[in-house]
């Protein structure tokens, strides 16, 4: 009991001291800090908030008038067998792909807290479904920080198979013994029980569509706000290391471990950047003077890990609902690693000679936030309609075996 009261007073004291520490800093460097707090309320009002909000009201829309429902039993054969988790896992991989952080750590505390998963499934599901969107790896980086429309590819593709790869690994983790449940995510489900489940759902949801928009709009602001000063913050603190010489004294020492595996010394600084805030790493990466080969291995690692900036905004949604802080933190580590790994066999099966050169920065225009958005929708269109062809398809091909088996039954 005594060690509990001493570790929670250690806590507690080392927290005051950094929030000291902090406050000093912000207090030493005012200008910038203000600087860097204009600078993440640009990026928030920008780029966040214009390629987020339509996706969380329309998340909300979808899952205030029964569409989730209906894709949950429609590809349950899909997601359980794969990745051991129920079929609304399946809607949150497809928002969390086509939008990024930190949509699914939000759409999978929502279903948590309207009871639709457990701890243990909410466990699994963000081990695999908290990932970057591929607007900003395919344009922000590809096209507008390292000037190649390859190198964005490369980087979502393996971005994307590691979150796939993470997703079987824990499978495995604290695996549902009860066989009725498991029978029960195996039965065949045919596309009348999911307009079934539809039509249920939307009779439990008393609300009219204006009432469910009306909801999706005020929750998704104060979601995008609550966003908007993590963004800050961190802009705030990435820009006190940078001044103060941190982000440096830490790329000095960890050189010795890192310089053995090829990393340059360039790239530490982005490196030890991308670990707080990736958007701050992979921008000091596409700036150092380092071959296109070993970037895209580093903004590959920097991407899927995401940093201690999504880091909090995804433990804000996350925290009460049972999921373990240390397994979340080791998964989105091993997504790094296992991404990296990835991009690394790309190249080299399909090796390109522009990708082992020495690469020069050089800023590109912005793109219009209206087309970003659109492509962003059309993303979001196809990656449900290949969901939902996937799982017709594999409810047809498990019927058909099924049939086949009474058949045979039958005839014996």
């Amino acid at each position: 009991m005594n060690k509990i009261y001493a570790i929670k007073n250690i806590h507690t004291a080392g927290l005051c001291i950094l929030c000291l520490i902090a406050s000093s800093l912000i207090i030493a460097f005012p200008q910038e800090s203000f600087q860097a707090a204009i600078s993440g309320l640009d990026t928030w009002l920008k780029i966040v908030l214009p390629a987020l909000f339509p996706f969380f009201v329309a998340a909300e829309v979808i899952i205030g008038i029964g569409v989730v429902d209906f894709i949950a039993i429609l590809l349950q054969p899909v997601m359980y067998p794969i990745f051991r988790c129920p079929g609304e896992s399946s809607f949150i991989w497809t928002m969390s792909i086509t939008s990024g952080y930190p949509v699914g750590a939000r759409l999978t505390w929502y279903f948590w807290d309207k009871g639709k998963i457990t701890s243990k499934e909410a466990q699994r599901i963000i081990a695999f479904c908290s990932t970057s969107g591929p607007l900003f790896m395919l344009s922000a980086v590809g096209i507008g920080l390292l000037n190649s429309s390859k190198a964005g590819m490369i980087i979502a593709m393996s971005h994307y198979t590691a979150s796939i790869i993470l997703g079987i690994i824990f499978r495995f983790y604290s695996p549902d013994n009860n066989k009725k449940s498991f029978r029960t995510a195996h039965r065949f489900p045919n596309i009348k029980a999911a307009y079934q489940a539809l039509i249920s759902a939307r009779h439990k949801d008393s609300r009219t569509f204006g009432e469910i928009l009306s909801d999706a709009i005020r929750n998704s602001m104060n979601t995008l706000i609550y966003i908007g000063g993590y963004i800050i913050l961190f802009s705030v603190i990435i820009k006190i290391f940078i001044k103060t010489g941190f982000i440096n004294a830490l790329s000095n020492l960890m050189s010795p471990l890192l310089l053995p595996l090829g990393i340059e010394q360039s790239l530490l600084n982005g490196l030890i950047g991308g670990i707080f805030e990736m958007t701050t790493g992979c921008k000091i990466i596409a700036q150092s003077t380092a071959p296109l080969f070993h970037k895209i291995l580093l903004c590959t690692f920097i991407i899927s890990w995401s940093g201690f900036s999504i880091h909090s905004q995804v433990l804000s949604f996350i925290s009460k609902t049972g999921i373990s802080v240390f397994l979340y933190i080791a998964a989105k580590f091993f997504h790094g690693i296992i991404a990296t790994a990835v991009a690394w066999v790309i190249i080299k099966i399909q090796p390109h000679a522009d990708l082992f050169v020495f690469h020069q920065f050089y800023q590109q225009p912005k793109t219009a936030w209206s087309s970003t958005l659109w492509n962003a929708w059309q993303l979001a269109f196809y990656s449900i309609l290949i969901l939902l062809v996937t799982g017709i398809l594999f409810s047809l091909v498990t019927y058909l075996i099924s049939f086949s088996a009474k058949n045979k039954r039958t005839l014996s």
